[in-house]
């Protein structure tokens, strides 16, 4: 019972870093695939998708950053653990989700790499408590 924060704080730390790649590759994606000699990057639509998946991303890792930082002084951060463990997880499928719409059909190929993460992150939501479990621990410590 001791570790528990600890391991839900690695799984967090894998949602984000899973968060990171995902968006990182379809940034690279976009700038390099073309449309009618156009990169996908430069249109509306997907840059507005990809500052909106960076901000999430961003914010994830900045949440992300600050819990590590406080368990390393050996703060109180169960609340704070579960809450970044479940919005993490669901942050990692969220971001690779629409990396998928935003690539398309080679978002299938194996050597791109998004549908394995997609089917790598699903699972996160479930080891290490579920999300459900994550959202009762943070409601009883908040006197709900």
């Amino acid at each position: 019972m001791q570790k528990l924060q600890q391991e839900r704080l690695v799984c967090a730390i894998g949602a984000v870093a899973a968060a990171e790649l995902s968006l990182e590759g379809t940034i690279e994606f976009c700038k390099k695939d073309t449309i009618n000699g156009k990169p996908r990057s430069k249109f509306q639509a997907t840059q507005f998708t990809l500052v909106e998946m960076a901000t999430e991303v961003k914010i994830g890792r900045n949440f992300l950053d600050k819990l590590i930082a406080d368990h390393m002084e050996k703060k109180n951060v169960v609340v704070e653990v579960s809450m970044a463990k479940y919005w993490t997880t669901e942050l990692a499928k969220r971001t690779i989700d629409r990396a998928l719409d935003v690539v398309g059909d080679s978002a299938m190929l194996e050597s791109y790499g998004l549908a394995r993460g997609f089917r790598d992150v699903r699972v996160m939501s479930i080891f290490a408590g579920t999300n459900e479990i994550m959202k009762m621990i943070a409601a009883r410590f908040m006197g709900l």
